[in-house]
């Protein structure tokens, strides 16, 4: 079965916040997992200093409704398509939105990684972001995997 994949970055617009940033950020998180829940979308989302960057998988039109409902969000700005593709499988199967922030780097290896994100997001090209989210996935699972074994 072919997956739509949408990945697109947009400028926080923060004249359309009314909680502070994190908290914003929870809320769009939040919604965007219970409505990937019901509608059947994975992927993940990046936040990049004022950019986010998010990946959008699963069946066209519901992949093309979403970004379409995202675009008129007014907390995002000049929403702009990296790449769209169709693809034998999804990317982040098993999450209905993995979140992560260059500001939150775990290690000098993520941070090298989002520093040219976070510095030039208008030269984000798709297979900067998929691997760096890939990356940061794994990163952020095994961390969180150490840390279960090293309390148990």
């Amino acid at each position: 079965m072919a997956v739509t994949r949408l990945c697109y970055r947009s400028k926080l617009n923060y004249a359309h916040m009314t909680l502070p940033l994190d908290e914003e950020v929870d809320l769009i998180i939040s919604s965007a997992r219970r409505n990937n829940a019901r509608t059947g979308i994975t992927g993940a989302l990046l936040l990049a200093g004022n950019n986010f960057f998010q990946v959008l998988e699963g069946a066209e039109e519901t992949v093309e409704e979403t970004y379409a409902r995202i675009s008129q969000d007014p907390r995002h700005s000049g929403p702009v398509v990296i790449d769209r593709r169709q693809d034998s499988k999804r990317l982040f199967p098993d999450s209905r939105l993995f979140f992560t922030d260059t500001m939150d780097a775990y290690d000098g290896v993520l941070a090298s990684l989002f520093l040219p994100i976070a510095t030039a997001p208008e030269q984000v090209r798709y297979d900067d972001l998929i691997s760096v989210l890939i990356f940061s996935a794994a990163r952020i699972g095994r961390s969180s995997i150490d840390r279960d074994v090293m309390t148990a």
